[in-house]
């Protein structure tokens, strides 16, 4: 190992078929991974999405992915993509799952690179570094590529918006919007929502608002992009579902008329309502981080006793005022906790009178068919 190793690090590594995997190319000197590490990395098999790895002294955010290349027995080249965090913690693990689009977005800009397989040909054969093999245009726009990436990467976690962005918000971003980013993310959507023209100058802001907001709760799958941008790059999209800023609006009032989103308009509310930004910012996170406490509790309340004991709405109602020494939770509140943790933990929770609901329902199916 040579160097020392900086807050952050930013690693392209292939798989060679004689020496197995190595490094393509990075600006930084140190490198912490052998190739005993490289092979458990490129062999997971968790999804076809970034994963985080956790090791004793730094975190990791990993993507694999496959260019195609004529020069390849198997007509593809394995690559890996790595960004490392020198900094052990859950809120650092958490923030790294928030930066997987962009190692997404990096190995789509690199699989777009044609002269790569040739270089990673030449590569091979001179087990030279890249910095002296190809020529200056390919050298300079991988040089440019990476940059542009390290330097998104990098950023820290989101910062609590100032009081003239909060402003910028509230002016350029409709209560709608906000209302059904809160529903998705509750109810663990990944969606893609596209920004007419004149509000594209929000998208940054925007995306910190959310970051922010969701920094101690949910963690959310939701881009703001450009509809340009995403014209570009189809591709990179495909597992969200894609919604128009204008067809957005219109869902979601609908949705809020039929009283479809009637706790997540009660959530938005005092933020639009409220003039005192940094009062109204901080609600709002914090509404946030009750809901995800008190769903995490009912997780975890199922999970511990479901089998043991009989479960109600009751027994749960008495077990979140006992835990957090609220004075009532109203039973039409506790089944949306209860639809959150359905959706976003995974969680199939069958109430008791659901059961007994279902017997009822065989019976009178048995009795219309037998009369």
């Amino acid at each position: 190992m040579i160097g020392k190793i900086e807050s952050n690090e930013l690693y392209v590594f292939f798989f060679d078929q004689v020496e197995g995997p190595r490094l393509f190319y990075s600006k930084n000197d140190f490198n912490p991974f052998d190739s005993i590490i490289l092979d458990m990395l490129l062999s997971y098999s968790g999804s076809d999405k970034p994963f985080p790895i956790a090791f004793e002294d730094f975190q990791t955010l990993n993507y694999k992915f496959y260019i195609s290349s004529k020069f390849a027995r198997s007509g593809f080249e394995e690559f890996m993509i790595t960004y490392l965090v020198n900094e052990q913690s859950i809120e650092n693990f958490k923030s790294l799952k928030l930066k997987s689009q962009l190692l997404i977005e990096f190995a789509h800009e690199l699989t777009n690179m044609r002269e790569l397989p040739k270089i990673l040909l030449e590569k091979r054969k001179s087990r030279k570094d890249i910095g002296e093999i190809g020529c200056n245009r390919f050298k300079n726009n991988l040089l440019e590529l990476y940059d542009k990436y390290y330097s998104r990467l990098i950023l820290p976690s989101a910062g609590k918006p100032n009081k003239e962005t909060i402003k910028r918000l509230l002016m350029n971003i409709k209560s709608e919007i906000l209302i059904y980013i809160i529903h998705a993310c509750l109810f663990r959507r990944n969606i893609l929502i596209l920004i007419k023209k004149e509000t594209e100058f929000m998208i940054p802001e925007l995306t910190n608002f959310i970051d922010y907001i969701f920094q101690n709760s949910f963690t959310s799958d939701i881009l703001i992009k450009s509809k340009s941008h995403y014209k570009k790059n189809k591709q990179l999209y495909e597992g969200y579902i894609v919604m128009d800023e204008g067809n957005l609006v219109n869902e979601t009032r609908k949705m809020v008329n039929s009283n479809q989103l009637k706790h997540e308009l009660e959530i938005i509310r005092p933020f639009y309502n409220n003039s005192d930004y940094n009062s109204s910012i901080l609600d709002l996170k914090e509404k946030l981080e009750g809901i995800y406490l008190l769903t995490k509790l009912i997780f975890n309340y199922y999970e511990k006793y479901n089998i043991e004991r009989i479960f109600t709405p009751r027994s749960v109602m008495k077990h979140l005022e006992e835990s957090f020494s609220v004075k009532k939770i109203k039973r039409e509140y506790l089944y949306f906790l209860t639809d959150i943790v359905r959706a976003y933990f995974g969680l199939d929770i069958i109430w008791h009178w659901d059961q007994l609901g279902q017997k009822i329902d065989e019976l009178w199916k048995y009795s219309s068919n037998n009369s």
